[in-house]
């Protein structure tokens, strides 16, 4: 926490509330660029993020990783879902 630094907020507590990074990121107070956890590719606008498919998987210890399209379909299998194909 203290490499990341530390976000003030007086909306969502009344009275004001002091959050780590990650936490103000998951409480959408300040958010954090985030990128495919396989190919880096950065996820960008959260809202255009979801309309071009790109989800959350969960890892074996339920930690929630963000992953684009194009890795959705090559790891997970889900190209007809979305109608993606990878071009070579």
């Amino acid at each position: 926490m203290v490499e990341d630094g530390w976000v003030a907020d007086a909306q969502i507590v009344s009275g004001g509330g002091v959050y780590c990074r990650s936490c103000a990121h998951l409480l959408r107070i300040a958010r954090r660029d985030e990128q495919c956890a396989w190919c880096r590719a950065p996820m960008g606008d959260e809202s255009i993020a979801e309309a071009t498919g790109w989800a959350y998987f969960a890892d074996s210890l339920g930690a929630l990783h963000p992953c684009c399209p194009v890795c959705l379909a090559e790891h997970f299998g889900i190209a007809p879902r979305h109608g993606l194909r990878r071009s070579v």
